[in-house]
């Protein structure tokens, strides 16, 4: 009978010296493998023997095959296979190693890595943040294998031309109306309005999570899709929390029919594959928009709303981090929370400042 996976994440692993620090204490790393324990042993015994071939030196360590390599060891084993595919190995294969391709890492300097920025001007600004982030852990790993001395990203300031897209934050009004048009369409959106709970938390909502006497829900799972399939998986950033309910996103639950696992099952009684039901959730909103006039929005803009709305009512920043389940208090000020000229004029007005 094959022994079971023990780690949460459902992999195996095989832990292997790999050397010896300056005292003599033997040196320890962990590899991973979905298939089985010996897979992950034939792993560490490849790294050992790349680790202690000659022609594996800094002059011979290029670009392509390190990043290559930093993948597979520093991030697919941990994280899910669709966050690797789409914001990891995406960035590495499609942008970077096209660019930066067998050039050894010692030949890899500021300006080269300045060139590449000014190259990819047309990309967004969370992009190139993004790209920047993924370079710099790249070479600060190459640094702590000894295959080069000096991290070029660490001082790479870069500009984007790319127009930002234009978010829909809907006033204290217009939330009103989308809930109005909602409420008996696709009731979801109004929970959604109501909590700013993210996409795949919606989708893995139980009855178990809801807490009728003190009227309250747990976030306890998120629904993703991993090369096609749906998976259940903690929350992002393990943002576990529990989100008091107001009167309104209370009955909008109660109203639902309890005749499955979760609160908005599939016609199956399923949980959602988030990508189906961003479908819906499009074609909702363009039915709205066209019915309405008001602007329709996308899942991660009603979020967006409901920590605005909060900040309005004069709900303090701390509150809206945890309610949002933010691991970065500066992600809630600086994106999820709109600065509204009129609200800050009013604020300052009663103040005295204007």
């Amino acid at each position: 009978m094959p022994k079971k996976k023990s780690r949460a994440d459902g992999l195996y692993e095989y832990k292997a010296t790999i050397g010896r620090d300056v005292l003599g204490h033997p040196i320890r790393k962990s590899f991973y493998s979905s298939k089985s324990k010996l897979d992950a042993k034939r792993k560490a015994e490849a790294y050992k023997q790349e680790l202690e071939n000659p022609s594996y030196t800094p002059a011979s360590a290029t670009f392509a095959t390190w990043a290559r390599r930093w993948l597979e060891t520093y991030k697919r084993p941990f994280v899910t296979a669709n966050t690797y595919k789409l914001t990891y190995e995406n960035i590495v294969e499609k942008h970077l190693i096209p660019f930066f391709g067998e050039t050894p890492l010692p030949a890899i300097l500021p300006i080269g890595i300045t060139e590449y920025f000014a190259a990819k001007k047309e990309c967004s600004t969370d992009r190139l943040k993004h790209m920047h982030s993924i370079l710099s852990a790249i070479f600060a790993a190459a640094i702590e294998n000894d295959l080069c001395y000096k991290n070029p990203v660490a001082h790479i300031k870069f500009t984007s031309d790319a127009q930002p897209k234009a978010n829909t934050i809907y006033t204290d009004e217009q939330i009103v109306k989308v809930k109005q048009y909602m409420r008996h369409r696709m009731p979801d959106i109004v929970l959604m309005l109501e909590t700013g709970i993210r996409r795949g938390e919606l989708c893995g909502l139980m009855w178990a999570d809801y807490d009728k006497e003190n009227r309250t829900l747990s976030i306890n799972r998120s629904i993703a899709v991993d090369e096609n399939r749906i998976s259940k998986q903690p929350p992002k950033w393990g943002s576990y929390r529990i989100i008091p309910l107001s009167a309104e996103a209370a009955a909008i639950i109660e109203n639902q029919h309890n005749d499955s696992l979760y609160i908005f099952p599939n016609r199956f009684g399923e949980p959602h594959n988030p990508n189906s039901w961003s479908q819906k959730f499009k074609r909702h909103m363009a039915a709205m928009t066209k019915e309405t006039g008001l602007p329709p929005a996308r899942p991660h803009d009603l979020r967006k709303t409901c920590g605005t709305a909060l900040r309005r009512k004069g709900i303090d920043i701390y509150t809206i981090q945890k309610m949002l389940g933010h691991r970065d208090i500066h992600v809630t000020t600086e994106v999820y929370v709109a600065n509204e000229t009129e609200v800050l004029r009013n604020k300052l007005r009663e103040k005295g400042v204007v």
